[in-house]
């Protein structure tokens, strides 16, 4: 059942690297969930002055290389630039791996959290059915059932048979940063006041895998981030009731 659910998964071709330079005056958005430290010098060593909330924006002054990346876990780095900003208020730096040009929807979940959006306006939805094998403990003639939403920014489908879920989000024209910081608002969580958010545990290969953050015993399962050699990336999760 698993691996059949997993095998109509969808897939989108996406650019890897969000590094180039900015040019002065563009706005960039804060994505990390928990939001971005602006440093007195541009080095993860520098003084903290101050951090910018998920979603604040902010306008490029200038855009410094960095060999810097920021480590996510042990197997994963987010390469980046330096992004110098200036306002009354403070002069600073942001790396950019917390940043996207794009501007996010920021929404607030059941429980009161904040968490971004990088989909885009809703397009079309549509509901597409696919036979499944027959075997052992699945009759002859049975369908699984794939709800399919296209956004401007990419599709979210969901692939539903006999009580399990399989979810992919597959986005277009975004970046790996991206993407990592839409998968950790889409599945991170309170636990009363405290917030859970997805954890790196294993790399094999290209797939790395996270718990859950909303509950690394509740239902939804097997969060994986795959890093395509084509330049794909697909988020996908896996859940049954």
């Amino acid at each position: 059942m698993k691996k059949m659910l997993f095998g109509l998964l969808l897939s989108t071709v996406l650019p890897a690297s969000a590094s180039a330079p900015a040019t002065p005056g563009t706005t960039f958005y804060v994505i990390a969930l928990t939001g971005s430290d602006v440093h007195a010098q541009p080095s993860f060593a520098a003084k903290v002055v101050r951090r910018l909330p998920l979603g604040a924006g902010v306008q490029a002054r200038q855009t410094i290389a960095s060999t810097e990346v920021q480590r996510i876990g042990a197997d994963l780095a987010l390469p980046g630039n330096w992004i110098k900003v200036t306002t009354p208020a403070y002069t600073g730096y942001l790396f950019s791996a917390d940043l996207t040009a794009r501007k996010p929807v920021v929404k607030k979940s059941h429980h009161g959290m904040a968490y971004i959006d990088l989909l885009g306006a809703k397009k079309s939805s549509r509901t597409e059915k696919e036979k499944v094998a027959a075997g052992p403990n699945i009759p002859p003639g049975a369908y699984a059932t794939k709800d399919i939403t296209e956004y401007a920014n990419g599709t979210a489908t969901t692939t539903s048979f006999d009580g399990c879920f399989a979810h992919a989000y597959a986005f277009r024209q975004l970046a790996l940063n991206e993407v990592y910081h839409h998968l950790i608002s889409s599945y991170s969580g309170l636990e009363g006041k405290t917030l859970r958010q997805p954890r790196l545990v294993s790399r094999k290969g290209n797939v790395y895998t996270f718990t859950c953050g909303f509950g690394e015993s509740d239902a939804a399962q097997e969060l994986q981030l795959t890093v395509q050699r084509n330049g794909t990336f697909v988020i996908s999760s896996y859940d049954c009731t």
